[in-house]
């Protein structure tokens, strides 16, 4: 059995947090490891396709996936990605995919993360990277740990897409 290339794009997306869930999340964080003291968030869109698309093809998926406030740029920070579970389709991706098939785009699935910015207080030399601990206990404050799965680089969704014995894909 040969499998399949798999393609995968993704698209930056909008802002994942509204200003009052942030700040409710930031004191809930900074409660757990009181050396972070900022948290910005956005969707990062992923889509799996067996070739490439052409330009025309990524501009209307781009399209389709721009939604909601712009994100703030990029401020640094510790990343932590959370995912749907590995191994499972989430709701949102099955209405996203039924989406870009009824626009005429051959994709196999699209899937949405939301990728976390944690700031760390800075100390005397900077700021020092989160420790594991400290990454860990933020982490399972971020996600629900039946439903979703979390990574700790930007391209750590790309599991979403591996392939896992008698699980949907």
């Amino acid at each position: 059995m040969s499998a399949s290339p798999k393609h995968l794009l993704h698209f930056e997306g909008g802002n994942a947090l509204s200003a009052f869930r942030a700040q409710a999340l930031l004191t809930r964080l900074s409660a757990a490891c009181p050396r972070i003291n900022g948290i910005g968030a956005r969707h990062v869109h992923w889509a799996w396709s067996d070739a490439p698309l052409t330009a025309a093809a990524r501009d209307k998926l781009g399209a389709v996936l721009a939604y909601g406030e712009p994100a703030q740029a990029d401020a640094g920070g510790t990343v932590v990605v959370v995912m749907p579970r590995l191994g499972t389709v989430s709701p949102w991706a099955s209405k996203a995919t039924d989406i870009a098939h009824n626009c005429g785009l051959a994709l196999h699935r699209v899937e949405r993360v939301t990728e976390f910015r944690l700031q760390a207080k800075a100390g005397l030399f900077g700021a020092k990277p989160l420790e594991a601990g400290e990454l860990h206990a933020a982490a399972a404050l971020l996600h629900d740990r039946m439903t979703e799965s979390v990574a700790f680089e930007h391209d750590g969704a790309r599991q979403l897409f591996d392939a896992r014995e008698g699980l949907p894909m």
